[in-house]
């Protein structure tokens, strides 16, 4: 799942998205990222996004459940809670078929992408 020498965890994560230019920053308890938006909506919008600190331990082995974003991105059916982050909020989504991904932080990043194409 890892590559030969590539951290685990947060640090493993971090490091991941910042070779994909996502521009990642531990914010209290999140994770923040950026993520371009492929389709819908939001298509070609950059979107501030993130994950708990406390989902990422077990990185990549187990992604994270739950996807934080700004509470100006709405969903039409979400299962939502309040996020940690003021002002946003998360948002349940499974992930299927996560697998061996070769590179997990782009395989990350693209399921963020798909859960942005139901954003209004």
């Amino acid at each position: 799942m890892s590559g030969a020498g590539q951290a685990n965890g947060l640090d493993g994560l971090i490091s991941g998205l910042e070779v994909l230019g996502a521009k990642p920053a531990v914010e209290g308890n999140v994770l923040c990222f950026r993520v371009k938006a492929t389709s819908g909506f939001l298509a070609g919008v950059e979107v501030r996004s993130g994950i708990d600190v406390e989902e990422t331990g077990s990185w990549p082995l187990i992604p994270p459940h739950w996807v934080h974003f700004p509470d100006s991105v709405e969903f039409q059916t979400t299962n939502a809670q309040a996020s940690s982050k003021e002002g946003w909020l998360k948002h349940s989504r499974n992930i299927v078929n996560w697998g061996d991904a070769r590179d997990p932080a782009q395989s990350w990043l693209s399921h963020v992408r798909a859960v942005l194409r139901d954003a209004r």
